[in-house]
């Protein structure tokens, strides 16, 4: 994939190259159109290996749709998209199954939940460069609950909201992300129990003016769920969202603006 970064403004086709525009993405990018056809792909033996390398792909992208779903109430908030960088982190992990052949490899985060710590929505202005104090916060499989509080924020002090907004506040989110096996069906859930349209549980803090920070604030999560067996990760996350006055007193959050993370995994 090429990316031109000045000089020629076209997007669409040209002869045997496309030329498009990807959100988050300076610049056009350009790719040239063709390759071996889906037959041959699916039938040939020299693409035995691409066979496999596509079903784990196909792993890895089912997981990395789980994991969206649960970050959909944040996803506003982010800055690029957030499915590839999602899509790799979760490929050390399927390389690490030993238990399965090749091309069948597992996708269990409940191996290594640590992957996604930390994973941030964004890329230009970071939750933790806005709000620049430590947050407490906790995560039990056991009462599938968790609990976060964030200290009080002064502006300029341990507070730096970025841009001319009015108003600000949090958003914290508990959601739900089974391990996944290779099945000729696709990759599945260790048990049907495991619902694809999960639920996702999304506390919201009041709207504080940006130049005045805001209270000590606590949130407490429950998800709703007992899961058959321990396959499975919960996966808390937070972020700020800016806002502005609407009519009848109300509040309408401002677009593409704010910054989320994941806060812990377990």
């Amino acid at each position: 994939m090429g990316k031109i970064e000045q000089g020629v403004e076209f997007t669409g086709s040209i002869g045997n190259f496309t030329a498009y525009r990807m959100w988050g993405i300076d610049g056009i990018v350009v790719r040239k159109k063709g390759g071996v056809s889906k037959e041959r792909i699916q039938g040939d033996p020299q693409f035995a290996r691409t066979r496999e390398n596509n079903a784990e792909f196909s792993g890895r992208s089912t997981a990395s749709r789980r994991i969206m779903k649960m970050l959909r109430p944040l996803k506003p908030l982010a800055d690029y998209n957030i499915a590839g960088p999602i899509n790799a982190l979760l490929r050390p992990l399927q390389l690490d199954d030993a238990k399965y052949n090749r091309g069948e490899r597992a996708v269990e985060l409940s191996k290594h939940p640590e992957l996604l710590e930390g994973f941030s929505l964004n890329r230009k202005i970071l939750f933790e460069s806005i709000v620049q104090a430590p947050l407490s916060f906790t995560l039990s499989r056991e009462t599938m609950s968790a609990e976060v509080v964030i200290p009080e924020l002064m502006p300029g002090i341990n507070f730096k909201p970025f841009g001319k907004h009015a108003l600000y506040g949090f958003q914290a989110v508990l959601g739900m992300v089974p391990d996944l096996f290779f099945t000729p069906d696709g990759y599945q859930p260790s048990d049907e129990k495991y619902p694809y349209n999960a639920p996702v549980i999304v506390a919201a803090s009041d709207w504080f003016p940006c130049v005045s920070g805001s209270p000590a604030t606590r949130f407490e999560l429950k998800y709703p769920f007992t899961p058959p067996n321990n396959q499975f990760v919960l996966m808390l996350s937070i972020g700020i969202r800016y806002g502005y006055p609407a009519k009848g007193n109300g509040v309408d959050q401002a677009k593409h603006a704010g910054a989320a993370r994941v806060l812990k995994v377990v």
